[in-house]
């Protein structure tokens, strides 16, 4: 390693440790995905910094160089994986738990009970709800943790049930609360907290690319929302992302696409590539490739099946698909939708530039009119192989659930928020148990799309 080898690799470790502690790794509660992206940047910052140092000290030495980066390398793998699973099974003891009181019980704060319960990053043990709706009183809310959660009182006795509970910190969670209200409830309870969390009235404005900023003189908070996909350097950056990805996903998976082509052939008349026009990039159209998985003439199959089958007939005009029976599929088609195989060929697509990785769904022209005043945001990005809403639903939201889905990844589009929806991708394609997951968390999303529904306090 060099006459200084062993101490770059010592002072190496020391300035990792020294970089996580400053990305808040070792005191903040974070969930999952938010705990890896600060895991990405700080081994990134430390290895920047180690090599530098290297390249300084000991210029020469290709080994020790090597022998960094393949660390960093399984750092990147290895550092989430053993946080994640060191804090799963602290939780599951009781030492990485902390008590949480969430204020409010309507469908926002339900939402916010189900994030805090399903992310064992997180370790919060909710110990009860308080709402201000003497109907909803002792009802049972959930379960965390294996035990059950219940509404106990009204939202003035916050304090009181912090005391009786032992809890330290709050979620407020009701954001239809007059701003009076919420400022008293907030300096009442401050002193008492160790922290308070709140979802504002202002919960569906785009997350991802929030910045709070403020004026000190006039103590006054500012929230600025940033359009990535504005921004012609994101665009190339994204463009740039597709291209080196999708590049070498395509050259991995083309003997894969070969064989699937003469089996398509072999297994029912036809050609092995199915090209239908599909709306793209600001409201052009291209050539949308995929593998068949139907019989030559489905349409006709498919008219005559909904006329006897009503209840197809309103499934396929509430989702825009036959989620279960399909009578157009062939043998081989049901496999290719299954695990996804059918949209290889769309590789294609994103290499020509018609396509991304990620992105919405590529629409069919004739469903304009469905997608409503989502539609100019959809069509600012290009059409995705994968997309957000197929993580977070696959085939049980409507399509127009979809389509705020969609125009939701639209506004908070981060180049890490692509990174999230491939690796969620391949859990939901490679365990299809997750899309049970996915269906529940879609009907709780679904219900608070509109912030306007919730009820005030």
């Amino acid at each position: 390693m060099g006459r200084y080898g062993h101490y770059t690799a010592i002072g190496g470790l020391w300035l990792l440790l020294i970089v996580l502690g400053a990305e808040g790794l070792y005191t903040q509660r974070r969930s999952l995905w938010n705990e890896i992206g600060h895991l990405m940047k700080a081994i990134g910052l430390g290895l920047a910094a180690v090599l530098a140092s290297v390249a300084w000290i000991n210029p020469g030495s290709v080994s020790l160089l090597l022998t960094i980066l393949l660390t960093a390398m399984n750092l990147l793998m290895l550092l989430p994986m053993a946080r994640f699973w060191t804090k799963r099974i602290l939780g599951a003891l009781g030492i990485w738990r902390k008590r949480i009181l969430i204020l409010g019980a309507a469908s926002t704060a339900k939402l916010a009970m189900q994030g805090l319960m399903t992310d064992p990053v997180l370790g919060y043990e909710v110990v009860g709800l308080l709402d201000d709706d003497p109907a909803k009183r002792g009802k049972c809310a959930g379960v965390c943790w294996g035990k059950q959660v219940f509404v106990l009182g009204k939202l003035s006795e916050a304090r009181e049930q912090m005391e009786r509970t032992r809890v330290r910190d709050v979620l407020i969670a009701v954001p239809g609360m007059p701003v009076g209200k919420l400022y008293a409830l907030v300096h009442e309870l401050q002193p008492c907290c160790e922290n308070i969390c709140i979802v504002p009235q202002l919960w569906a404005l785009p997350m991802m690319n929030l910045q709070v900023d403020g004026f000190l003189r006039q103590r006054m908070m500012t929230l600025k929302l940033s359009n990535n996909l504005a921004k012609p350097w994101n665009c190339w950056l994204k463009r740039g992302f597709d291209l080196l990805l999708g590049g070498i996903i395509t050259l991995l998976a083309l003997p894969l696409c070969i064989v699937l082509a003469a089996l398509i052939k072999s297994d029912s008349r036809g050609p092995a590539l199915f090209v239908q026009e599909r709306i793209g990039y600001r409201g052009g159209t291209f050539r949308c490739l995929k593998f068949r998985t139907m019989l030559v003439g489905g349409d006709e199959k498919l008219a005559q099946y909904l006329k006897t089958n009503p209840e197809a007939a309103d499934e396929w005009q509430r989702y825009a698909k036959l989620r279960n029976y399909d009578p157009r599929l062939t043998r081989l088609g049901r496999f290719l939708r299954r695990w996804s195989l059918d949209e290889l060929p769309q590789l294609l697509n994103i290499l020509k530039g018609d396509m991304s990785l990620v992105g919405p769904r590529p629409y069919i022209p004739k469903e304009r009119g469905r997608i409503g005043d989502h539609l100019p945001t959809i069509l600012s990005a290009r059409p995705g192989l994968t997309g957000f809403w197929q993580v977070n639903g696959r085939n049980h939201v409507t399509l127009e659930d979809r389509a705020h889905l969609e125009a939701w990844y639209v506004r908070n589009w981060t180049l890490w928020l692509d990174c999230i929806v491939l690796a969620k991708t391949s859990k939901v394609v490679l365990f299809p148990e997750s899309r049970h997951h996915a269906k529940h968390d879609s009907a709780l999303d679904s219900s608070a799309l509109d912030p306007a529904a919730e009820p005030g306090a």
